[in-house]
């Protein structure tokens, strides 16, 4: 039922056979690119300044809101309700501001462009 693994053996005799005719040139030129490239990925290491520099700006923010004063708190005194006189009052005093600014606006002359 189990049959070899046959699959890892052919890659593996295609890069011999590949490997057998390169030129020694060819070969250090590739050895120096690999060895450059497993050092570049050791020399990446985890960034310790990001983290580091959070904590501080959260312990300055803490430290900030610890030391000003506390402004006044907000007003538990319910506002006063507008009676219907005073809201029909604000209503027509709006109006007639509306009314005198169109009174005063040009108006266009009979039969005049359009």
């Amino acid at each position: 039922m189990s049959r070899p693994d046959n699959d890892h053996d052919t890659p593996r005799a295609l890069f011999e056979r590949a490997s057998e005719r390169l030129d020694q040139g060819m070969a250090f030129r590739l050895r120096r690119a690999r060895e450059a490239a497993l050092q570049g990925r050791a020399a990446k290491r985890p960034a310790w300044g990001v983290p580091a520099g959070a904590f501080a700006a959260a312990v300055l923010a803490l430290g900030l809101a610890w030391w000003l004063p506390a402004g006044p708190g907000p007003s538990t005194a319910a506002p006063e309700a507008l009676a219907v006189e005073d809201i029909d009052a604000l209503v027509v005093a709006e109006d007639a501001e509306l009314y005198a600014w169109l009174a005063e606006a040009p108006v266009a002359a009979p039969g005049g462009p359009r």
